[in-house]
């Protein structure tokens, strides 16, 4: 058992799993789990088939916490055309647990926004086995961080999908600034300027408008 601990193992997605009897022998083992939350989305027109009473399979984030399994954010998002949805649009669905068709997917499975920040920052430093260098902002560590357009804290639960990165640095090199910040700052623009869309509707397949 501590060999198996010490792995670290690890699954993705929670598509539609783990079931809740699953979820004592995850944490019996160290599992890590990492969630997706545009499954609430693919996931939901499978209720259909398997019974509305699944929907707290989907995303169960609170369910896993609760039994003290480490759970971190993941994103497939796409920006490599140019356009997309904040990546806060994404995860800010662990929150209110309505998918992009405003349908609720158990909502008894939704989390704060304090455990939200760090499912997407600390623990997934945990998820790859590089806490010592990644996830906080603390000496010896990468230099790692963004400047957000809004105060993720203190906005109204319903500003968060707007929230987006105006400057993005990694080990202390600016990658990412973008024009609003650049022309109050007085430079130059750096790297993508992504036109964030602030709506995704989805089909009721689950696939994406």
């Amino acid at each position: 058992l501590d060999y198996i601990q010490s792995r670290r193992l690890t699954a993705d997605h929670c598509g539609f799993y783990p079931r809740k009897e699953q979820l004592a022998r995850i944490k019996r083992l160290g599992m890590v789990i990492s969630c997706d939350p545009m499954f609430l989305d693919r996931s939901y027109p499978w209720l259909r088939v398997y019974g509305e009473d699944k929907a707290n399979r989907i995303g169960p984030a609170k369910s896993l916490l609760d039994a003290g399994i480490m759970t971190t954010a993941e994103a497939e998002v796409d920006v490599e055309s140019g356009t997309g949805p904040t990546y806060f649009a994404v995860q800010s669905k662990f929150m209110t647990r309505k998918n992009s068709r405003g349908e609720p997917v158990a909502p008894e499975e939704a989390i704060d926004r304090v455990t939200l920040m760090k499912m997407m920052t600390t623990w997934p430093s945990y998820y790859v086995m590089k806490e010592k260098e990644l996830g906080s902002l603390e000496p010896g560590k990468f230099a790692d961080f963004v400047v957000l357009n809004k105060d993720y804290f203190a906005v109204p639960e319903a500003e968060i999908p707007t929230i987006f990165p105006l400057m993005t640095v990694l080990g202390g090199r600016t990658i990412v600034l973008r024009k609003e910040l650049a022309d109050e700052w007085g430079t130059q623009p750096v790297g993508p300027q992504i036109n964030f869309e602030f709506a995704t509707r989805y089909t009721a397949e689950g696939g994406r408008e």
